[in-house]
């Protein structure tokens, strides 16, 4: 929660505490968003008291919610009589780069999956970072009108770019289902910029253009490595949209989630059931006990409607 983090060391000296209602939290999605806001100018730090419930300390600093008997100098709503200032400063990298130098590829639809899938990127940063450790490259004025129509006038300090800045490709990796180097969690965590095709696919098949895009940035002259997500070697099962990949990323960096357990954790339905049957063709005869570690490891109940029909289909039943 670095936003957080930032913000409350910067008022340390300045508030004892700070309260935060549980308005705030259900609408912005938890403490690190409600300080996004704050350095977004969304929001405000405020001189006053409020009591509530001590639920997480930041260096020490108690930040409280809900009802309860602690009483705090300081609060965060959008306005107030005192407003505090504040000087939180928040780090540059890591950066998550999306570039969608082929827009113009997509069909209405895809561009519309395409846009969405940058706005859930957003919201999965400000989960943990905040807007500004996210760019949006090859854009230009047609793309930004685009975007203003799906998404409206958004408050963000997220970059809009032409291109890629230079800085950005000293420690870079871009990931490519079909890339020639795994990716590891060494690699993760040693990164600090992230480059992702801004690609959609769902209703033509793309095979290949993230290597054509990774070439036409010049990235093969810079040796950025082009790096594969798999899910135990194998690409099936793996989440292909941005906003899951990001996600991946973030957890394995700051969450100390391992990358299997990452991938797992954000398959969408239809990627656990794809894996499913992967896994079952692989196997010349299946136990019960291997069906339901298999089941486990998935995430997947027999119970389930889709799990029952691969399993009936297989002639496999779990009581």
């Amino acid at each position: 929660m670095y936003a957080l983090t930032a913000l409350m060391r910067s008022l340390r000296g300045i508030c004892n505490s700070i309260y935060v209602g549980s308005r705030l939290l259900s609408r912005y999605g938890g403490f690190n968003e409600v300080a996004v806001q704050v350095l977004l100018g969304k929001l405000n730090v405020c001189k006053g008291s409020r009591r509530g419930e001590v639920l997480v300390s930041i260096d020490d600093l108690p930040i409280l919610s809900s009802l309860g008997t602690y009483e705090t100098d300081c609060f965060i709503d959008y306005k107030c009589g005192e407003v505090i200032k504040h000087n939180a400063v928040m780090p540059e990298y890591p950066q998550f780069i999306i570039d969608v130098s082929f827009w113009r590829r997509h069909t209405e639809n895809e561009l519309r999956s395409l846009i969405i899938q940058l706005m859930q990127t957003l919201r999965e940063l400000r989960r943990y970072l905040w807007d500004g450790n996210l760019t949006i490259a090859g854009v230009d004025d047609e793309f930004m009108n685009l975007l203003r129509k799906f998404t409206g006038n958004i408050n963000t300090a997220t970059r809009f770019l032409g291109s890629i800045p230079s800085n950005y490709l000293k420690s870079a990796v871009m990931l490519d289902p079909y890339g020639d180097v795994e990716l590891t969690e060494d690699i993760i965590k040693s990164t600090d910029a992230f480059i992702i095709g801004g690609i959609s696919d769902s209703e033509v098949i793309r095979k290949g253009e993230t290597y054509e895009l990774y070439k036409s940035l010049g990235l093969s002259e810079l040796n950025v490595p082009r790096v594969k997500l798999t899910l135990r070697g194998v690409l099936t099962g793996v989440p292909e949209r941005i906003n899951k990949l990001v996600s991946i990323l973030l957890m394995v960096k700051f969450s100390n989630y391992n990358l299997e357990d990452a991938v797992i954790s954000n398959q969408s339905k239809a990627d656990k059931i794809n894996r499913l049957h992967r896994e079952l063709s692989t196997l010349r005869a299946v136990d019960l006990n291997t069906l339901g570690n298999l089941l486990i490891w998935l995430g997947l109940t027999p119970w389930d409607n889709k799990v029952a029909s691969v399993l009936r289909r297989r002639g496999l039943y779990l009581q």
